[in-house]
């Protein structure tokens, strides 16, 4: 197993020394810095390379949601909270998950495994390229050694997970891929896929309604970004609305 580095920050004492007291039951982790706020983390690190930030968010002077939206190199990236809005922000800077307090241990746990999991798909695929577009229709990944064809029409939403996507499929499977959002995205046929914030794209024939803050694919509800709300209203619509006159 892997050692991991982390660095915690919260502004509560409690909370700290909680995570803390969680995250040492898990082998294999070592704690570099414990701090009180973001501004202590952002000092540290200058001279710390962590691979996981457990962070909470309203803190004073600067938020968790503002440290990372100035980093340039990307930990992975747990937030802690106790507001539940703050969870589609969190998932549009790529955090790796989101967890509201009072922390469930085995949330915090799982959080940590999901890290440990996409270290080691990273590992696996090494430079191998994950990603190759084949024609209008599909395209293909490299699972398990071999590429494996995905076909457009089978694709519901593409998510973001840092250096990750996670391809979520009709038929209720997802792929992991070794490629970030940009760079799937540049390759995509704007015909067949669009951006719809910072963390997703979607299948715009698997979109069953659209409103100005999300949309649905079937049962599944995707927030839009502030920012992308008129392309993708204009994009996924266009003019197949029916008019109320003519």
């Amino acid at each position: 197993m892997n050692t991991l580095t982390y660095i915690i920050a919260d502004d509560e004492m409690i909370y700290r020394e909680l995570v803390l007291q969680y995250v040492a039951a898990v082998p294999g982790l070592i704690c570099l810095k414990v701090c009180e706020n973001a501004i202590e983390v952002n000092h540290a690190l200058q001279v710390e390379l962590p691979d996981i930030l457990l962070l909470d968010i309203e803190m004073p002077g600067l938020s968790g949601l503002q440290l990372v939206k100035s980093l340039h190199k990307m930990p992975y990236i747990i937030f802690i909270s106790s507001h539940p809005h703050y969870a589609a922000d969190a998932y549009e800077v790529d955090a790796v998950d989101f967890i509201k307090k009072p922390i469930p241990p085995e949330r915090l746990i799982r959080a940590i495994e999901k890290v440990r999991s996409l270290i080691k798909i990273k590992e696996a695929i090494g430079n191998h390229e994950g990603f190759k577009l084949n024609d209008k229709d599909s395209f293909f990944i490299r699972e398990d050694g071999a590429f494996v064809r995905i076909r457009y029409e089978d694709v519901l939403f593409i998510e973001s997970l840092t250096d990750f996507v996670k391809i979520h499929l009709a038929n209720g499977s997802e792929k992991m891929v070794l490629v970030n959002l940009k760079n799937i995205e540049q390759q995509l046929p704007s015909s067949v896929f669009i951006r719809i914030s910072r963390t997703y794209i979607v299948n715009k024939q698997k979109v069953s309604a659209v409103n100005t803050g999300s949309l649905q694919i079937g049962k599944i509800s995707l927030p839009i970004g502030v920012t992308y709300t008129d392309i993708v209203i204009q994009s996924v619509v266009g003019d197949a609305a029916i008019k109320r006159h003519v």
